[in-house]
């Protein structure tokens, strides 16, 4: 039965393998500082400015970015929740200025953190809700130890589309990869995505016995490219928050607790 299985599962280790590296040439680290982010694209990515509209019917920005290669697409959306709050009074001020009637449950303050707090579930929603095809998986996922949701889709003309939800900092970050038929998933992609602090440090979780999460030092904490005599990564953050230059032994990205970055 364990003979079965190892020749089962080889060809396909090694099919996604050589297809990793095939499909490895041309891609790019891409760092965004403006939304905390930093993923694999296979070129410099298109962006868009957009509005998104909220489950309460507040609007706040959103910015998608995107590439094609190969018959594939590639495309992160980030919808800037840190402004929902003013987008809640600013919905609430229209509302009084057409009805004369202000609604408590939007005009109570509290308004935006529901938005805040069922931002995966919506977009989930959204997503179940384009009829593009068949939905082979709608669970939990999660990326560094962030918690969010997945959700694969195969339609009609048997392309995928492989889907990531994930809230970080108050920014929603809905990561989707569509592939033909005959190509591999696009892992080089979807399993590239880091979500970064204020200054720039990968964020990264681990629960213990109990289920408590704490953040750890990640593998590189500092993004950017490498440099090509040390491997230590450059960094556009090489500045410390007292404005002196980091000295090279800072680039291990030691991450203290208590001291810097936010939940």
């Amino acid at each position: 039965m364990h003979l079965l299985k190892i020749i089962i599962l080889l060809p396909l280790t090694l099919s996604l393998f050589f297809s990793g590296t095939i499909y490895a040439q041309g891609w790019i680290k891409y760092v965004n500082e403006k939304d905390q982010f930093v993923v694999n694209f296979p070129g410099e990515p298109k962006i868009v400015e957009s509005n998104y509209v909220t489950e309460s019917g507040a609007t706040i920005p959103a910015r998608i970015y995107s590439t094609q290669s190969r018959n594939s697409h590639y495309a992160i959306t980030v919808v800037d929740y840190t402004t929902a709050e003013e987008a809640h009074i600013t919905l609430c001020r229209q509302i009084e200025a057409e009805t004369d009637i202000v609604s408590p449950n939007i005009c109570s303050g509290r308004g935006h953190f529901r938005d805040i707090r069922g931002s995966i579930a919506y977009e989930a929603w959204n997503i179940r809700r384009r009829n593009s095809g068949e939905i082979t998986y709608d669970a939990f996922g999660q990326v560094d130890g962030v918690p969010g949701h997945q959700i694969q889709i195969l339609h009609p003309d048997a392309s995928r589309s492989f889907i990531g939800l994930y809230m970080l900092n108050h920014r929603l970050y809905v990561l989707e990869g569509t592939v033909p038929d005959d190509y591999p998933p696009p892992g080089l992609f979807q399993q590239s995505l880091g979500m970064l602090d204020e200054v720039g440090r990968r964020v990264r979780y681990e629960s213990d016995a109990e289920g408590n999460y704490s953040r750890v030092q990640s593998r590189y904490e500092y993004v950017g490219e490498e440099d090509p005599m040390t491997g230590e990564p450059e960094s556009d953050f090489s500045i410390s928050s007292d404005g002196r230059l980091r000295t090279p032994d800072e680039f291990t990205g030691a991450w203290t607790p208590g001291l810097s970055g936010s939940q």
